[in-house]
C-alpha cells in the first residue's frame, strides 16, 4: 500500500509549492511538429520526443534573432527548409537587417503561413543580446522546472499483479494461479524467479528537475522506472531504474559549448556520428530530407541507449572554425554468452551476442542484462563555417570490453562483429541563391575482416520558383558499413546495405492549397532480415493541403509501396521472393468551432498483400475534441475512434495527445473501440496537473498481447498523472 500511494504523496506535495505567473507556451505548434516528426520515425508506439519539445519550448522563451543566426541555429527548429533559410540570409545581404518580423513575408520561399510556423521561436533585434551574464541575474532570471508522472496499466498482466492486487496483492504465476503470501521476501523472490515474473508493481514513474537560463545553461536531474521494476526494494535498492544527470554552458566566451554528464552528440547528416534521435525521413513534408545536426546538446530524455555519459566541450579555434571533442563511458544492456574451451575448461571466452534496447529489468532474467558490458567512445568534429557554408570533419571510436558475436545467419554475415568500431566521415552544407546542396561520405574502418565500408548521402533542395521547390537525394551504404552510431536517410532503418534515389516536390498555387508528393525508388544489394535475396522497391505518397481559413484545414494522402519479402507459402529451401504490396488512403480535417474548442476528423484504410496470399484490409475513423478556453484553469482533450483490421500487418497507427513531454502512436489492429480522455488542471500559477485515462475495448479477442503481458480479457487500459511545477 506504501508503494502505490508513492507517486500520490509526490504529486500532493508538488501540488502545494508556490509558483508564479504562466508563460504559455503553444503546444499545438509544438504538438503539430512532433506529429509530423512521428511520422518519420517508424511504427514505434512508444517514442520519447522529450528532447525535441525541450528545443522547441527553450527558443519559445528564448527567441533566435534573425539578425544574428546562422544556419545551424536555425535548422534546430526543424521548420524550416534550407532553401527558405538560404532566402532569408540572402534579403539581409541585400537589403541589410530586418526592421521586422513581418518584412520575412517579402522574401521568396516565405509566406504568411511560414511566418505563422516560427513565429513563436524567432524575433529581431537591431543588437544582439548580451551572451555573459552574472550570478545574479542568472539565479534571478533562471527558470526551476520539476515534473512527476506517474502511468500505470488498470489489467493485470500475466506475469505482475492481478485484479485485486492492483494496489497491493498478490502475485500471479504464468497459469493465473496465485503465488503463495509466505511473508518471507527471500521465499518469495525465489518464487518469483522460479515462475519468471516481474518483481515490481506495476507503476511507472518518472521524475525530473531541470534549471535552464536561456539557451546558455542547463542543469538537471531525471530518473525513470518502468512498470514491473522493483522500487527502493530488493534488486533496486537505489530506488529508480535509470538515472541521468547533466550540465551544459552554452556560449561563455571562446568555450562554445560545454557538456558534463548525459548528453547528445551530432554531427554532419549523421553518417559518422550520431546520438539522440534523428529526424528526416519519408513523410508528408516532402521536403524535410536533410538532418540538421544539433553538435552538442543536453540530453534530458530517458531511453537508455540513444546518449553520451561523460564529457564533452566545442571550443572556437578561430572566427569560423571550431572544434569539438567528446568522451563517453557507460554500460550498456546486452545478451552476454560464455564459450568454454572443452580443452580447457578455464579456458572460457565472453561475448555477447546482441543488444537488448528496451531498458526493461523487471524480471531476473533482464536483470542479468543490465549494464552487462561497458561501452567507451570517444571522437571529434572540426567545423568550418560560414554564414552560408559549412564544412565538417568527424571522427569517433567505439569499443566494448567484450566482444560482438552475432549469431551467424546468411543476412547478418556483412554486419559488425568485434570489439572496436571506427568512423570518420566529412560533410557539407552550402546555401547559394534560391538552393541548397548538402552531403556526408564517411567509412569504417577495417575491422577483423579487413574490408572498409562506405556510406553516402548526397542531396540538394532547389526553389524552381516561389511556389515550387524540389528534394533530390542519393544515398550509397555499403554491406560493409559498419556505424554503430550512424543514422541516415534510408528506407531500411539505418544506413546499411541500400542504394536508392529520392525525389520530392512542393508545390503552393495560392495561399489555400498546398501539394506535397515524393517518389522514392531503393535497392537492397545484399539480403535482409526475411528477404532472403537480394530485393527492391519504391514508396510514392501524394497529399493535397486545403486551407481555406486559419480555421480550417483538410487534407487528403495517398501512398503505395511495394518491396521484396520472403512467401508465405510453405515451400523447402530457399524461400522464394514476392511482392509485398501496401497501399493507404486518409482524409483528415481539422477545424476550429471556437477560440476554445478544435475538432479533427480523420478516416484512413489500408489494403496489404504479400505475393498471392490475400489482402489483408484496414480500417480507422476517428473524432477528436479540444477544448483549450483562453485564460481558463482547465483543459480537455477527447478521442473515439473505431478499427477493423483483418491482422496485424494491416494495422494502423495515429499520434495521440498525451502529457506533456509523453508522445505515443499505439497500432490499431483488430477490431474494436479506443477512447481516451486528459483533462489539464492549473489549481495555481505555474502549477500544471494533468490526468489521462485511454482504453482499448476489443470485441474479437478475450486474450491480449502474450508472454508475461497477456492480459486475461477484452479491455487494455492505462491512466497518467502528471505534475509540473515551475518557479
Amino acid at each position: 500500500m506504501r508503494r502505490a500511494a508513492f507517486p500520490v504523496v509526490l504529486i500532493t506535495l508538488a501540488a502545494t509549492c508556490a509558483a508564479q505567473e504562466d508563460q504559455g507556451v503553444p503546444r499545438d505548434l509544438i504538438e503539430q511538429r512532433i506529429e509530423a516528426a512521428t511520422e518519420q520515425l517508424g511504427d514505434d508506439s512508444d517514442l520519447d520526443l522529450t528532447n525535441l519539445f525541450d528545443v522547441l519550448t527553450d527558443r519559445y522563451r528564448d527567441p533566435i534573432d534573425l539578425n544574428h543566426t546562422d544556419a545551424d541555429e536555425l535548422n534546430s527548429l526543424a521548420l524550416l527548409t534550407d532553401v527558405q533559410i538560404g532566402a532569408l540570409f540572402a534579403h539581409i545581404r541585400k537589403n541589410g537587417k530586418l526592421l521586422s518580423l513581418y518584412e520575412v513575408q517579402t522574401i521568396d520561399a516565405w509566406d504568411a503561413r511560414t511566418l505563422a510556423l516560427v513565429r513563436p521561436f524567432i524575433t529581431v533585434r537591431e543588437d544582439p543580446l548580451r551572451s555573459r551574464a552574472g550570478l545574479k541575474e542568472i539565479l534571478r532570471n533562471g527558470e526551476h522546472e520539476v515534473m512527476l508522472r506517474t502511468i500505470v496499466n488498470v489489467e493485470a498482466r500475466r506475469g505482475g499483479l492481478d485484479r485485486s492486487g492492483l494496489f497491493g496483492g498478490r502475485y500471479t504465476d504464468p497459469d493465473g494461479d496465485a503465488l503463495p503470501d509466505t511473508g518471507d521476501e527471500a521465499v518469495r523472490d525465489s518464487l518469483r524467479r522460479e515462475s519468471r515474473l516481474y518483481l515490481g508493481d506495476p507503476y511507472k514513474l518518472y521524475a525530473r528537475y531541470r534549471f535552464r537560463y536561456r539557451n546558455n545553461i542547463s542543469l538537471g536531474v531525471t530518473a525513470e522506472k518502468d512498470e514491473g521494476e522493483e522500487f527502493f526494494r530488493g534488486t533496486q535498492r537505489q530506488g529508480f531504474d535509470f538515472y541521468s544527470a547533466h550540465l551544459f554552458l552554452r556560449h561563455f566566451g571562446r568555450l562554445k559549448a560545454l557538456a558534463v554528464g548525459d548528453y547528445q552528440a551530432q554531427f554532419g547528416l549523421g553518417l559518422t556520428y550520431w546520438t539522440g534521435l534523428a529526424f528526416a525521413s519519408k513523410s508528408s513534408f516532402s521536403l524535410n530530407v536533410k538532418r540538421n545536426a544539433a553538435g552538442l546538446a543536453p540530453y534530458t530524455s530517458v531511453n537508455e541507449n540513444l546518449f553520451n555519459r561523460g564529457v564533452a566541450a566545442t571550443i572556437e579555434l578561430h572566427r569560423n572554425l571550431d572544434l569539438t571533442v567528446f568522451y563517453s563511458r557507460k554500460g550498456l544492456d546486452a545478451n552476454v554468452q560464455q564459450e568454454v574451451d572443452t580443452s580447457d575448461v578455464d579456458d572460457a571466452q565472453v561475448s555477447f551476442s546482441s543488444f537488448q534496447e528496451d531498458g526493461y529489468h523487471r524480471t531476473f532474467n533482464e536483470l542479468e542484462k543490465k549494464d552487462a558490458i561497458l561501452e567507451q567512445a570517444y571522437g571529434g568534429h572540426l567545423r568550418y563555417r560560414r554564414r552560408t557554408f559549412s564544412w565538417g570533419l568527424t571522427g569517433a571510436h567505439v569499443g566494448f570490453d567484450v566482444p560482438l558475436s552475432r549469431t551467424l545467419r546468411p543476412y547478418n554475415r556483412f554486419e559488425f562483429n568485434g570489439q572496436e568500431n571506427t568512423t570518420v566521415g566529412s560533410d557539407f552544407s552550402w546555401l547559394f541563391r534560391n538552393a541548397s546542396f548538402f552531403g556526408e561520405v564517411a567509412a569504417s574502418l577495417p575491422q577483423a575482416d579487413g574490408n572498409t565500408g562506405w556510406a553516402l548521402n548526397l542531396g540538394t533542395l532547389v526553389a524552381l520558383d516561389r511556389r515550387v521547390t524540389l528534394a533530390l537525394l542519393y544515398r550509397d551504404y555499403q554491406r560493409d558499413f559498419h556505424g554503430l552510431y550512424s543514422v541516415g536517410f534510408a528506407e531500411g532503418g539505418r544506413p546499411w546495405n541500400e542504394r536508392g534515389l529520392y525525389t520530392g516536390i512542393e508545390v503552393r498555387p495560392d495561399r489555400r492549397w498546398t501539394i506535397n508528393a515524393y517518389f522514392d525508388q531503393y535497392r537492397f544489394p545484399w539480403l535482409r532480415y526475411q528477404v532472403n535475396g537480394p530485393s527492391d522497391g519504391h514508396d510514392v505518397l501524394a497529399q493535397v493541403t486545403w486551407r481555406p481559413s486559419k480555421q480550417v484545414e483538410v487534407y487528403l494522402r495517398g501512398r503505395h509501396e511495394q518491396k521484396g519479402y520472403n512467401s508465405e507459402a510453405p515451400v523447402d529451401g530457399i524461400d522464394p521472393l514476392v511482392r509485398r504490396r501496401q497501399t493507404q488512403w486518409r482524409v483528415n480535417a481539422t477545424y476550429k468551432v471556437s477560440p476554445s474548442v478544435s475538432l479533427r476528423t480523420r478516416v484512413e484504410v489500408v489494403d496489404v498483400q504479400r505475393g498471392d496470399s490475400p489482402v489483408e484490409h484496414g480500417f480507422i475513423v476517428y473524432q477528436d475534441l479540444v477544448h483549450r478556453p483562453l485564460r481558463s484553469w482547465w483543459e480537455l482533450s477527447l478521442r473515439v475512434a473505431l478499427f477493423d483490421t483483418d491482422g496485424y500487418d494491416a494495422r494502423l497507427y495515429a499520434y495521440e495527445n498525451d502529457l506533456i513531454g509523453v508522445f505515443s502512436i499505439p497500432p490499431y489492429y483488430g477490431r474494436g473501440m479506443r477512447w481516451y480522455a486528459m483533462l489539464r488542471l492549473t489549481p495555481l500559477r505555474r502549477v500544471d496537473v494533468w490526468l489521462r485515462y485511454g482504453a482499448f475495448i476489443f470485441q474479437d479477442t478475450d486474450r491480449i498481447s502474450s508472454g508475461l503481458q497477456e492480459i486475461a480479457g477484452s479491455t487494455r487500459s492505462d491512466v497518467k498523472v502528471q505534475v509540473r511545477v515551475r518557479f
